[in-house]
């Protein structure tokens, strides 16, 4: 329990020191977690790429659903929580680096083709051009028959910067799947998903 309120106060202390980067103020709840592994499958020769892990929240959860601890890359823009989640996950792979040059990192990590990509990148915080250089990114990381997903905060949901966020993404990968409310979340959210 004392280290679960390390974490959390070494999550909410990187919020305070850039909230862009970081986006929320605690991490994921187990129920949020346990909404964005739900339905994936991943067999031989596929991968789960997590972009934006941060204390692992959701890693806990993925690393349930892989059928090897090979399938699996994680890739983080905060060091500290890339050395957390290296002494957490010590079977996984955590790559540090920006999520606009994932397919860089991911083709050069050597991994199968992504299966699914989990997102804890807070979308609706990013400037125009990050978000954008991620989109790109994405283009080239999905394919055919991959999942994105990602998660909005139910207050957020109708402000400018997140519904442009679902609205580029529909144009490129076509409609979203959004979930009922995660209310069991700080603060409660929808789970989002698109297919391509």
């Amino acid at each position: 329990m004392e280290k679960q309120a390390t974490v959390r106060l070494d999550f909410f202390k990187q919020f305070l020191k850039n909230p862009t980067k970081i986006g929320a103020i605690t991490p994921s709840s187990s129920e949020l977690a346990k909404a964005m592994v739900q339905d994936i499958k991943i067999g031989p020769g596929e991968t789960i790429l997590e972009l934006g892990p941060g204390t692992g929240a959701f890693t806990r959860h993925i690393q349930q659903i892989l059928p090897d601890k090979r399938a699996y890359v994680g890739i983080e823009l905060e060091p500290k929580f890339v050395q957390h989640l290296q002494a957490r996950f010590p079977e996984l792979c955590f790559i540090a680096g920006r999520a606009e040059n994932a397919n860089e990192l991911y083709q050069r990590s050597g991994f199968d083709p992504a299966k699914a990509i989990i997102s804890g990148i807070p979308f609706a915080v990013l400037n125009e051009k990050t978000r954008r250089g991620i989109l790109q990114t994405l283009q080239r990381l999905m394919p055919p028959g991959c999942i994105f997903r990602t998660f909005q905060y139910v207050h957020a949901y109708r402000l400018p910067p997140a519904v442009k966020f679902r609205r580029q993404m529909d144009e490129i990968f076509g409609n979203h799947h959004r979930s009922r409310v995660v209310f069991r979340n700080l603060p409660p959210a929808f789970v989002l998903t698109w297919k391509r």
